[in-house]
This record gives structure tokens, sequence and C-alpha cells, in this order.
């Protein structure tokens, strides 16, 4: 059988992409993290109580969560029973398969450059403030599939002006809405590219209240059981962090809290990142020094450049990603899981600079072969700060002996630290 030169390019570089993903994410999976947090222990519990009920949008359990990602956390518990396999493992399979969707995401941003979607996978699988969340059982790398579905989606409708695309994104949005708590925010991004894109107004004759409702209708029929919950409940952490509902502190209190958290959010880049030892090496920043510059550098070409479609699309992106810890209250901050939606917005912020580099009047195969040093030295540096230094922080970070799983879920078993070790 004879295979043209793009379809092994097409089949080989995803293919190589999965294989790096795999091979990070389920390295000495899943004793790394070493023992296992009350958290997930309590996720176990919470994916329980849904078996063999009415299905129900919402539950206070384990301070309040959406349940979506827990039905098919419950899947994994029927599998392989209460075991840290279970709770880890549709975390870690998400990890796996964004890589290779952001892959296809970058292509249709950047049609005519073959390696660079190929570059900016390469990077985002290989960011520790990413595959950290893939290797335990939380949310994080869920809401960021469906958020990256719905770019994906609309990426298509705008190349394609077929509608279903747009319902596609709507179905995409109600998903993340349903899952992680930030990704409800994300219906705005495809709602704001509808109305205000020019570009888009001009090469589609419905309007853009037609356009809008075509993504609103699938959107709102996907979030009416968890709006129905919260028409006459709260939800219990939003209603504990967010401090602009709080009536007890005074507009300057308010003015004062967003001025911190601009500080500490903004400076979780590059100057002191998250301390929860779960989330993070603590204190360290979340970009390394090859990632910061090129995070900063290409984040100053798409404000500069604002006009052009994408660079709009990634930027307000950014800003949806990054509200979370900021309308939190400030010794939350930072927190790099509540804005863990950032990151393919940052990602494509790194990539941007790549695209000058490739206009170089140098030879081709040399450069492409130069980034991929540095690239590949970045996640070196990655992988050791996490598989050599963040690990040593694990023990402390994971509290529970994962022999005391079972006595836990049974209310046998009283936490003391000297018997988690």
């Amino acid at each position: 059988m004879n295979f043209s030169k793009n379809t092994l390019v097409n089949l080989l570089i995803p293919l190589t992409l999965l294989a790096i993903s795999a091979g990070i994410i389920f390295y000495e999976f899943p004793a790394i993290p070493q023992n296992i947090a009350l958290d997930e222990v309590e996720f176990i519990r919470l994916a329980k109580t849904l078996e063999n009920t009415a299905y129900t949008p919402y539950t206070q359990l384990a301070t309040g969560h959406a349940t979506l990602y827990f039905y098919l956390l419950l899947g994994s518990i029927k599998l392989f029973g209460d075991t840290v396999l279970a709770v880890r493992l549709p975390s870690a399979i998400f990890g796996v398969i964004n890589t290779f969707l952001i892959y296809k995401v970058f292509q249709l941003v950047f049609p005519k450059k073959n390696t660079l979607p190929f570059f900016i996978a390469f990077m985002f699988i290989t960011m520790r403030w990413y595959f950290n969340f893939a290797r335990f059982g939380f949310e994080a790398t869920t809401v960021i599939f469906f958020e990256l579905l719905g770019v994906y989606a609309f990426l298509l409708y705008r190349k394609t002006k077929s509608l279903k695309y747009i319902i596609m994104t709507g179905i995409a949005a109600g998903l993340a809405y349903n899952s992680y708590t930030p990704g409800r925010l994300f219906f705005l991004l495809p709602s704001f590219l509808l109305l205000f894109e020019r570009g888009i107004r001009q090469r589609i004759t419905l309007n853009p209240l037609k356009r809008l409702t075509f993504l609103l209708v699938p959107f709102i029929l996907l979030t009416i059981p968890l709006n129905v919950y919260f028409n006459s409940n709260d939800d219990n952490r939003i209603y504990e962090l967010f401090y602009l509902q709080n009536e007890q502190l005074s507009v300057s209190e308010k003015t004062e809290f967003t001025l911190q958290n601009i500080q500490k959010v903004s400076g979780q880049f590059f100057m002191k990142g998250d301390i929860n030892g779960r989330h993070n090496y603590p204190g360290k920043p979340m970009l390394n020094p090859i990632q910061s510059i090129l995070f900063i550098v290409g984040l100053g070409v798409a404000i500069k450049n604002w006009r052009q479609f994408h660079h709009r699309l990634f930027l307000v992106f950014f800003l949806i990603g990054i509200l979370p810890p900021l309308l939190t209250y400030p010794w939350e901050n930072p927190n790099a899981l509540r804005s863990v939606t950032t990151l393919p917005s940052i990602v494509y912020f790194m990539g941007l600079p790549l695209v000058s580099i490739f206009r170089l009047p140098l030879a081709k195969k040399y450069l492409i072969l130069g980034i991929f040093v540095i690239l590949s030295l970045s996640a070196i540096y990655e992988l050791r700060t996490y598989f050599v230094f963040q690990k040593t922080v694990f023990p402390e970070s994971f509290e529970l002996n994962v022999n005391f799983i079972k006595p836990y879920l049974e209310g046998n078993y009283f936490l003391d630290p000297n018997k988690n070790q």
C-alpha cells in the first residue's frame, strides 16, 4: 500500500504527540503522586452516590460540584473499584486526548505551517502546569477538553460556514458549563465572536442574533437541569469564594482585593506560583524561563495586532480563563487550578514568536531543529521539576495512604498524620 507524504505526516505527527503525552502522563501512573488526596477519595464517595438514582445535576458533597465529570468517574469506579487507578484514569485519558485536539485546533489556526501545530501541541503536553493535573483525579483536563472541542467546532464553522458547527460549539459550551466551575464562562467566547466578529458577519448571510440562536439553543437545553437547581439553591463554592457578592465588604475593600488579585495572578506566571503542592512545586513560577519569554513576546504580538481574528479569539479566551481566580478572595491566590483554562491561550501566545522565526532567511531544516532543541530543553526542565522536585512534596500534599481508601469510605478511619505515610 502506498502512502502520500501528506498522509504519512497526518498520521505520524498525531501518533507521535499521542505517544509523547501518554508517556508523560502514564509514566509511573498512578503511583506518582504518592498516596491519595482526601479530595480524590471524596470524589469516589460522590460518584458512588450517583449510582442507581435519577439524574443529579449538582451535589453539595466534596464542597459542591456539577456532576458531569463524576458520572464519567463512576464508570471508571465500576470497572476498577475504589482504587487510585479508578479515580485518576478519566483525568489521564482526557489529558492524552487533549494533546491531539489542541493539535487539530492549531492546524486550523495555522493551516499553511505544518510543523507549527506540532510544536505548539508539544509545548502544551510538556507544560508541567498541564500534565500535573492530568496525573491525578481532578476535573481540569475534562473542562479543557470541552473548551478545546468548542474552539475547534467554532473554527470549523468559520472555515466552512456550516451551521452544524455552531450547534456543535453550543453543545461543547453546554458540556463545559456542566463540568468544572470555570467552564461556565466559556459560552461567552463563541457568543462574543458571533455577535461582534466583522469577518464572520461579512461571510455569513444570517444576522448575528439568528446565528447566536443556533449556538444558544443546544447550550440552554444542556444547562437547564443545572440552572433549575441553581434557581433554588446556591453553588457552595461560588458562594464561599466570590467576594464581590459579600455584602459585608465595602467598595474600597473589594477594590483592594481586586488589586491584590491582579498582582498575585499575573505574578504566578513569572514570579511566585501556586503554593499548593498538589498544583505546583510550592511557589515556583507556573512558566519556566523559556516558556515565559515566548509567552511575553507572543502576548505582546497578539495585543499589538489585536485586529487579527485569531489574536482576538485567544485574547478573549485568555481573559475568560483568568477571571475565576481574579474574582475569588486574595488568600486563595495564586491558584493554578482555577486558572487552568488559560493554558490553550498561553500556548497560542507561546507559538506566535515561532511564526516570526520561521520567516527568517535561514536553512529551514536547521531552524526547525534548533527550535525543537530549545523546546526539548524546556520539556526536560519541566519533567525534572515534576519527577525530581515536586515529587518530594506529594507525600504531604496527598494526605491519605492508599491502603486507607476503603476504611475512609466506610467511616472506619479518622485522619491521623502519623498513619498516612
